[in-house]
């Protein structure tokens, strides 16, 4: 299947990039940092008619757009400020993440650092931890909460309310510290 894609720049917009898509269900909007903005457009809808659709959040679009910017420059802004270094992962993740693992009785398979796009930290089936290397720029009770997080789905493989109760023993108010990691875009 060979995809369609048109680039158009607005004037108050900016370039939004339209891609035909056989997964699409509908006209799809994202607003990604370094991305800018992706519209997914179902193979039975023309790209006049997609147009036509994002124009009509072009409001919407302004909004999202500036704030989008700005989590860009920010994260320049950090990287520059505070690069993340491979003492600051070593010290804040790694060695943070055995710590844990040992104080609650935690048993893990690999530990891999990666630089992630859009998520801070995973537990595979086999209990093989990934981490994003960006958590380096976080607070560190919310290092520790990423961390404990991915740990307690060695033991509870789902977000069920049993996850949550688990995840609670270590970590106080589980979901109002998720709520506050919300507050931190990756980016």
């Amino acid at each position: 299947m060979l995809r369609k894609i048109k680039q158009v720049t607005y004037k108050e917009i900016g370039i939004v990039n339209y891609i035909s898509s056989n997964r699409a269900r509908r006209i799809n909007i994202s607003i990604k940092p370094f991305n800018g903005i992706i519209v997914k457009v179902p193979l039975n809808i023309s790209f006049k008619r997609a147009e036509k659709f994002v124009l009509s959040k072009k409001n919407w679009l302004i909004k999202h757009f500036s704030k989008m910017k700005m989590k860009e420059q920010n994260s320049i802004k950090q990287n520059i400020i505070n690069p993340i270094t491979r003492e600051k992962i070593n010290n804040k993740i790694i060695k943070r993440t055995v710590e844990l693992a040992n104080k609650h009785n935690f048993k893990f398979g690999n530990l891999r650092i990666k630089n992630q796009k859009t998520i801070w930290g995973s537990c595979s089936s086999k209990n093989n931890i990934n981490l994003n290397k960006k958590l380096v720029h976080l607070p560190d009770h919310l290092i520790d909460y990423v961390i404990l997080h991915e740990l307690t789905h060695t033991i509870e493989k789902n977000h069920s309310p049993k996850f949550w109760g688990k995840l609670d023993k270590f970590v106080e108010n589980a979901k109002k510290t998720n709520k506050e990691l919300k507050q931190f875009p990756i980016v």
